[in-house]
């Protein structure tokens, strides 16, 4: 399994932890939007903004007007997930596909619903949830891995697209782990018909 992939069910895992907790909180249009993710990363189409427009005709290159073609946004998150733990500037990727900034710039919003500087921090802040939950790395390791300056950046970043800081967004869901490890681990050891063994003084 190459790093992509590992990266990648990271971000699912986090994903689906998300969902639960959402639902769990009632919220149930944010826990189907975190399940959407998931499901978008399974089937290898982009993290941050699941593709939702139905599939044209296969003998059009384009996915919608003006937009990118399937190769080309492949090629894109491809680029972009193996470069995320350094700078990566909107030239690059404009000459990775031969194109313009501005040209470039207008086909990936239409492509992907969003600016390519906001997909980069979306994609950089679902890497960082991945390496919080899935490490024991300290946030301003993890922010730095993701690309990102120093943990005040990390932490600003990520509050604007959370809602919360990563120390409170990473204890909580360390938390549901903990317990739900602690109540796996106490069903497995009393075993159905057997007594629990008594207490010596």
């Amino acid at each position: 399994m190459d790093n992509h992939d590992s990266g990648n069910f990271s971000v699912i895992a986090t994903q689906l932890v998300e969902a639960a907790c959402r639902a769990r909180d009632g919220d149930c249009e944010a826990a189907k939007a975190c399940i959407a993710r998931a499901i978008a990363l399974l089937r290898g189409e982009p993290s941050a903004i699941p593709a939702t427009a139905p599939p044209l005709d296969s003998s059009k290159r384009l996915i919608t007007r003006g937009g990118l073609a399937a190769w080309q946004k492949r090629r894109l998150t491809v680029y972009i997930d193996a470069h995320l733990a350094g700078r990566i500037r909107i030239e690059e990727l404009a000459q990775l596909l031969n194109l313009s900034e501005s040209h470039f710039s207008r086909a990936f919003r239409c492509a992907f619903g969003t600016s390519a500087h906001d997909y980069l921090t979306r994609r950089r802040i679902e890497m960082a949830q991945g390496l919080m939950l899935t490490t024991a790395e300290t946030l301003c390791a993890i922010a730095l891995r993701c690309g990102l300056s120093d943990q005040s950046h990390f932490t600003r970043l990520f509050r604007r697209v959370v809602g919360e800081t990563p120390y409170a967004w990473r204890r909580a869901r360390r938390g549901e782990f903990e317990e739900r490890a602690t109540e796996r681990s106490t069903d497995s050891a009393a075993l159905p018909g057997e007594p629990e063994p008594r207490m010596r003084n």
